[in-house]
C-alpha cells in the first residue's frame, strides 16, 4: 500500500497538479530486480503421504491343457505339441514428478515424488495347448498317367460289302404331304341317326424287284395316337407312408391346426362338402367363416368353413366345423338367387357360360353342343350353383370342380356305359396290394332298354333305345325344357337307360399315394381283388385324415365304385 504525507497547507494551485518523489535530480535509471533487493515472500508446502495399504489380489487363473483330436484321411503323422509360456510381473516403481511455477519475479520449483510400488504378485498366465492326433492319417496319393497317344476305347463296326440280294422295293406314288383337308360336300346336310362314317382311299402304291439302297423313303406320317394311359401304382411287397396334413387360411396364409379332416364329393352334388376337428379353439375362431386350403399328401382341397359347432365333456372340449367345397360361393347364402330366360337363341355352352358370367370361374364344356331356341329354357329362384347343375342334368352330366383353378367341368355322368366297360380303357387300376378293405352290395331295380325323351314347347321328341335289343322294355318317360334337339335327347336318354337294372356297388378303402391321386367321381375303375377282375364307375369319394395323441398320422381314401351285374 502506498501513503502520501503533505507537510504544508493545502493551497489551491493551476491544474495539472505535478507530484514529484525524491530529491528534485531528475529522473532515475530504474534498477535491474536481480540488483534490488526486494521483498520475498516464500512459501513452502509440504506433502506428505503415508505409507500406502497394499491391496493384494490373488486372481487364480489356469486352464487345464486341451486336447484337440483331428481323424484326417490324408497323412497319418504325429503332431508335436506346442507350449506358449506368457510371463508377466512388475517389480519396478513407478514415480511421477510434478513441476509447478509460482512466483511474482522468481520462479519457485515444487518437486513431488510419490513412491507407487506393485507389492501384489502378479499369477504366471500359462497357455499349453497339447494338440495331439492318436490315431495315423492315411496318405492319399493320386497318380495321374498322361500319354502323349492315349490309348481310345474302339467302336467296332461292321460294313458289309459285295453283291445284295433283290427284294421289293416299294414307294407312294402320290404321297399325302402333312397339311389341312379341304372337304367340299356336293349335297346340302341332312340329318342321320348314329354316327358319321367318313372313308379316304389310301394312295397308290408301286413296288418293283430291284437291289435295296440308295434313296429309299422311309415311313409315311402317322399322326399321334391319342391313347389313354391308366393310372395304376407300382406293385410292391412294402409301402413307406409319410403323411402329412396342412391346413392355411387363403386369405393372410395362416397356419390352422387341425387333428382330423373328412372330404367327400359325390356325381350328384355341385359341392364337396367335408368336416374338420380343431386343435384348438384359437384356430377353431381363426377358422370360422374364412376359405381353407388343406393339403393331404401333397393333394390340395380348397373349403369355406360354415357351420361350427363345441362339444364339452368332463375336462375336455372339442371344436368342430362342417365346411363345404370353393364351388359353394355360388350358392346360397354368398349368391343371391335370381331368374333367367335366354332372350335370344343359344347353345347349351352359351348358357352355363351366362350362368357363370362375373362369378370368376369359367366353364369346360366336355357334352356335345347343340342349339336352343329364344326362350325355350328358363328358370326362377335359382342361384348359379345350383342353376348350372340343373342344367348338367338335363343333358345327362355332372359337374366336375376344379376347385385350385375355379374351373367347372360339365362332363357326362357315365363317361362309360356300364355295358361297355369290358372293352374300355380304365382310368385307374387298383390290385391286392394297396386295396385296404372291400365291401361290395347289390342294389335291385328294374332293367330299361329304351325311353322316349321329350322336350317342351319348342323341344322334340326322341324314342332313345339300347344298341342290339329290341327296344320294348320303356322306362318312364323325361319331359326337360333343353331338349330341343336330338342330340340332347340321345345323352338325356343314354344317362336314363345307364341308371337302370341291378347294380353292384363295391366300397373300397386304398391309400393316398404319390402314384394314386385322389379317384374322382365319373372315372373308370379296374379293379384286381381275390383273382376277380372287373370295371366300374367310381360314383363318390371320401379322403380322411386324422392325427392321434402320439402325433401319428393316417391317411386313407374311400371310393364307391357301381357296376352292371
Amino acid at each position: 500500500m502506498l501513503q502520501l504525507r503533505f507537510t504544508q497547507p493545502y493551497k489551491i494551485n493551476v491544474s495539472p497538479l505535478i507530484i514529484r518523489f525524491g530529491d528534485n535530480s531528475g529522473p532515475l535509471e530504474p534498477t535491474l530486480p536481480i540488483q534490488q533487493a526486494n521483498i520475498g515472500v516464500e512459501s513452502f508446502l509440504g506433502w506428505f503421504k503415508p505409507a500406502l495399504s497394499a491391496q493384494v489380489k490373488a486372481v487364480l487363473w489356469q486352464g487345464q491343457p486341451v486336447k484337440t483330436e483331428f481323424k484326417t484321411e490324408f497323412k497319418r503323422v504325429e503332431l508335436a505339441p506346442t507350449a506358449f509360456s506368457l510371463n508377466w510381473q512388475f517389480n519396478e516403481s513407478v514415480s511421477t514428478n510434478n513441476k509447478v511455477i509460482w512466483a511474482r519475479n522468481d520462479y519457485v520449483s515444487n518437486t513431488i515424488q510419490i513412491p507407487y510400488k506393485i507389492n501384489s504378485v502378479i499369477e504366471h498366465i500359462e497357455r499349453d495347448f497339447s494338440w495331439l492326433t492318436h490315431l495315423n492319417t492315411s496318405v492319399s496319393e493320386r497318380k495321374l498317367t498322361w500319354h502323349v497317344n492315349p490309348l481310345l476305347e474302339s467302336q467296332e463296326m461292321i460294313i458289309h460289302y459285295g453283291e445284295t440280294n433283290k427284294e421289293y422295293i416299294c414307294y407312294w406314288r402320290s404321297h399325302p404331304f402333312a397339311g389341312y383337308v379341304s372337304l367340299n360336300f356336293t349335297e346340302p346336310a341332312t340329318l342321320q341317326n348314329g354316327r358319321l362314317v367318313m372313308r379316304f382311299s389310301n394312295p397308290d402304291k408301286v413296288c418293283y424287284w430291284g437291289l435295296p439302297g440308295g434313296l429309299v423313303r422311309g415311313d409315311d406320317d402317322i399322326p399321334t395316337l391319342d391313347r389313354k394311359i391308366p393310372i395304376q401304382p407300382q406293385i410292391r411287397n412294402t409301402y413307406i407312408m409319410q403323411p402329412t396334413i396342412n391346413c392355411v387360411r387363403v386369405s393372410d396364409n395362416v397356419k390352422i391346426l387341425i387333428s382330423s379332416v373328412s372330404y367327400s364329393v359325390s356325381r350328384g352334388q355341385f359341392s364337396a362338402t367335408a368336416t374338420l376337428r380343431f386343435c384348438s379353439r384359437i384356430d377353431f375362431e381363426r377358422a370360422l367363416g374364412q376359405e381353407l386350403k388343406i393339403s393331404i399328401n401333397g393333394y390340395d382341397f380348397y373349403v369355406i368353413c360354415e357351420q361350427p359347432s363345441t362339444a364339452n365333456r368332463f375336462a375336455s372340449t372339442s371344436y368342430s366345423a362342417s365346411c363345404r367345397g370353393r364351388f359353394a360361393l355360388l350358392s346360397a347364402p354368398y349368391a343371391r338367387a335370381t331368374n333367367y330366360a335366354n332372350p335370344t337363341a343359344k347353345t347349351l355352352a352359351g348358357i352355363m357360360s351366362d350362368i357363370l358370367a362375373n362369378t370368376g370361374w369359367s366353364l369346360d364344356n366336355q357334352m356335345i353342343d347343340y342349339s336352343i331356341p329364344t326362350g325355350a329354357f328358363t328358370y326362377t329362384n335359382l342361384t348359379p350353383a345350383a342353376a348350372l347343375l340343373s342344367v348338367a342334368k338335363s343333358v345327362g352330366a355332372m359337374l366336375d370342380i376344379d376347385n385350385a383353378n375355379k374351373i367347372v367341368s360339365v362332363i357326362p355322368a357315365w363317361p362309360v356305359m356300364p355295358w361297355d366297360t369290358e372293352s374300355a380303357i380304365s382310368d385307374v387300376i387298383l390290385n391286392d396290394s394297396i386295396i385296404l378293405e372291400h365291401n361290395t352290395s347289390q342294389t335291385i331295380s328294374q332293367a330299361h332298354n329304351a325311353v322316349f325323351v321329350r322336350g317342351e314347347q319348342q323341344g322334340v321328341a326322341c324314342k332313345i333305345k339300347r344298341t342290339g335289343t329290341l327296344g320294348d322294355q320303356f322306362a318312364n318317360d323325361v319331359v326337360d325344357s333343353l331338349i330341343t334337339d336330338n342330340q340332347a335327347a340321345r345323352q338325356r336318354g343314354t344317362y336314363e337307360l345307364a341308371n337302370s337294372g341291378n347294380k353292384i356297388l363295391s366300397t373300397i378303402r386304398t391309400k393316398l399315394l404319390n402314384d394314386l391321386p385322389p379317384i374322382r367321381p365319373g372315372m373308370l375303375v379296374g379293379v384286381t381283388y381275390n383273382d376277380a377282375t372287373y370295371k366300374a364307375t367310381c360314383d363318390s369319394l371320401e379322403i380322411s385324415a386324422t392325427i392321434n395323441d402320439s402325433g401319428a398320422i393316417t391317411v386313407n381314401q374311400t371310393v364307391k365304385v357301381i357296376s352292371n351285374v
